[in-house]
């Protein structure tokens, strides 16, 4: 069996760790696999990521060559112009059109390189641009295909029903997900629909003691958007504060559009002392801090947007896989994964909640072991990367 992987950037890039640990995954299982990015820079930025360049093929959005390409399938296939009024037809607005007409040519030029790998199925991560990608080179190819679903791609709702319908399965990562999914598609697809976890490594050991610090450790790890709910930490922190609680640093790892409101933000609170913003962090260097509990909680104060939502965070998953206590807010599909007290889940856009949640675990060291244990365990049962990939190529190995 071999497979292609259409990822947004990754192994190129800073984002998209959880599908990188997911390629390194399968490359241990020695599946042949060749990843195509939609528009990589040039930068790598996880070490890891240098274990899959071989398998990898760095190609821009577009070229001259890709052009040229693009315009000898029009002009000699007739699929092409099927394929774009398709395009045309279930895009849902100009947007969605335009965002589906940008990696059209490149769809081409990949096509011709796949026929040559004689790939035998195509996997996309993301149902946005990245899946109009695989639906394309299907088509053009004959090639069956799959893709996985997230969470702000459910919402942009980008040709899904067309998509659902060429592909052989759909990969949800949450059952929030699966049934949004559904509202979308209808009942005659639900048998198409798959839920399989994103996964994490499971450390063999983590009964190494917590680090004794001067001060408690809260870390963020996540992009500085809007869904993530920076603010209310933020305001969580100036309560604790308040109360008299001055022993503890706070860290955001993460870049994004809203850095500069949250530098504002944090300044006119007060709290320069007690919240930095580092940028963002290699993957290889949080685990790191992970492994060497110098992080004492992990936070994530997600909220649910107009246009988005959280699926389930691999940054909560990696936290717990090596015992460090979560909380985070009863959106999206978080409470798949903290339940049953694997985590703390506070209300969404509740400062006074997050407070008294990080305060519970401050003061309380057997509340601290419990979750720690507890969330431990939920991982090494549920979102073992291990066990889930397992699952994911048995049910490509059946679609072929």
């Amino acid at each position: 069996m071999r497979l292609l992987y259409i990822t947004a950037q990754i192994p190129w890039g800073r984002g998209e760790t959880f599908i990188l640990e997911e390629l390194l995954e399968i490359k241990k299982r020695e599946i042949n696999f060749l990843i195509i990015p939609r528009n990589p820079p040039k930068e790598i930025f996880h070490r890891d990521a240098e274990s899959v360049l071989n398998n990898a093929i760095w190609l821009p959005l577009i070229n001259f060559k890709i052009i040229i390409a693009f315009w000898t399938a029009l002009l000699t296939k007739i699929i092409s112009w099927k394929i774009l009024g398709v395009i045309i037809k279930y895009s849902r607005n100009p947007f969605i059109f335009l965002k589906n007409l940008a990696v059209f040519p490149k769809s081409f030029f990949v096509a011709k390189i796949i026929k040559k790998e004689k790939i035998d199925h195509i996997h996309a991560h993301w149902g946005s641009t990245t899946a109009t990608m695989a639906y394309v080179i299907s088509k053009i190819t004959s090639i069956p295909w799959s893709f996985t679903l997230h969470r702000w791609d459910i919402k942009e709702n980008n040709m899904l029903k067309e998509k659902v319908k060429s592909a052989k399965f759909v990969r949800c990562i949450s059952e929030h997900g699966e049934n949004e999914l559904i509202k979308i598609v209808g009942e005659k697809y639900k048998d198409k629909i798959k839920v399989i976890h994103m996964g994490v490594k499971i450390p063999s050991d983590i009964t190494e003691a917590r680090k004794v610090k001067k001060s408690f450790t809260i870390v963020t790890p996540a992009n500085l958007l809007e869904v993530k709910g920076h603010k209310y930490l933020i305001d969580a922190c100036l309560n604790l504060v308040k109360q008299g609680i001055k022993n503890f640093q706070c860290i955001f790892y993460g870049e994004g559009p809203l850095r500069t409101e949250l530098e504002s933000l944090i300044r006119k609170r007060g709290l320069t002392n007690f919240i930095e913003m580092l940028g963002v962090i290699s993957h290889e260097k949080l685990i790191e801090l992970y492994k060497n509990k110098e992080i004492d909680i992990v936070v994530l104060p997600s909220i649910t947007t107009e246009k988005e939502h959280e699926g389930i965070p691999v940054a909560l998953m990696e936290a717990m896989a090596y015992g460090i206590p979560v909380i985070s807010t009863n959106t999206g599909g978080i409470p798949e994964l903290l339940s049953n007290g694997a985590g703390i889940i506070v209300k969404e856009k509740s400062s006074e909640q997050l407070a008294k949640a990080i305060l519970k675990i401050m003061k309380e060291e057997n509340f601290q072991e419990e979750l720690s244990e507890k969330g431990y365990q939920k991982i090494k049962e549920e979102f073992n990367i291990e066990k889930n990939v397992k699952i994911l190529l048995e049910l490509i190995q059946i679609n072929l």
